[in-house]
């Protein structure tokens, strides 16, 4: 039987495991053995490495030590994903050519739900706060992506413009990197990348690091070069369809991330953020002609 707690702990460092993790991490998570009641020494020798490589393996996905590991898996034992038993969408099975319409539309739905309900189990609140502190601390956003990343860049510029700060997005590499060259200690950045990997992101954070702008990222991806050069970083967990890549899927959970930020940051300044998005629906207003106003 799977142990979904210790899957989804384990993911978020997925990137950056060796071959001796992996093999404690493929027994974690598969074994039948209650791990809570087990001996570092048992553990070692029924999974073949050293005692110390369990040490260090715990300590890399979040323990301070084994003694946490095993009370912390004590207190989750009967932890499960939730919609966990619900028809989601986890391969090619779940959907076949027989199914109708509405029933595909079912299985979609599904599908999201489960993504959101786990994809940000590991939001924690200080994770969050400390995020949100970055964002406080700055006058001017920026929300930079790119490929199918560009699109929850946008919808988070869009969303974040009706706040009080100052808001960017670009959709170009170059002149991101251009306007990377801009940066100041007033100016927090949003890089956005499943991945973690393409070159063009990367090198993107290694300029944006090289000025006194905070960077947050927002990926899927714990082991990267991308985690290790932002200041604070989200990590999005999802599973691959045969039809919705695992950065299509994803594309829901990172709205909903940038919508809790978001709505954060608006209550945090509620008169201010109030004023200003007043002023742009009184903006937007000057666009929309009322129907009855019209002389003969």
């Amino acid at each position: 039987m799977k142990n979904h707690y210790l899957d989804q702990r384990i993911r978020l460092k997925m990137g950056s495991l060796s071959e001796t993790e992996q093999k404690i991490s493929d027994y974690f998570t598969h074994t039948d053995e209650v791990l809570s009641m087990k001996t570092l020494e048992e553990l070692a020798g029924e999974i073949g490495v050293s005692q110390s490589s369990i040490y260090q393996f715990v300590k890399k996905i979040g323990y301070s030590g084994f003694q946490a590991f095993k009370i912390d898996i004590a207190r989750n034992t009967n932890y499960q994903p939730a919609f966990q038993n619900v028809n989601h969408m986890t391969g090619a099975d779940d959907i076949s050519p027989e199914d109708s319409s509405i029933d595909i539309a079912k299985k979609v739905l599904q599908s999201n739900i489960y993504s959101l309900s786990n994809s940000i189990h590991f939001l924690t609140e200080d994770l969050l706060n400390e995020v949100l502190a970055l964002i406080y601390s700055a006058k001017t956003l920026h929300f930079f992506g790119l490929g199918g990343s560009t699109i929850v860049a946008f919808d988070s510029f869009h969303k974040f413009i009706r706040t009080k700060y100052r808001c960017n997005h670009l959709f170009d590499y170059h002149m991101q990197l251009s306007f990377a060259t801009k940066l100041t200690s007033e100016d927090c950045v949003f890089l956005f990348s499943h991945s973690g990997q393409t070159k063009e992101t990367i090198n993107l954070a290694r300029q944006v690091k090289k000025t006194p702008a905070k960077l947050i990222a927002l990926t899927g991806n714990s082991g990267s070069e991308l985690v290790a050069l932002a200041d604070k970083a989200i990590i999005v967990l999802t599973e691959e369809t045969v039809f919705r890549t695992e950065s299509l899927a994803s594309r829901i959970s990172y709205l909903t991330v940038m919508d809790i930020l978001y709505t954060n940051v608006m209550h945090h300044n509620y008169d201010q953020n109030i004023e200003s998005m007043k002023k742009i629906r009184d903006n937007i207003s000057t666009t929309k002609t009322n129907p009855y106003n019209f002389t003969l």
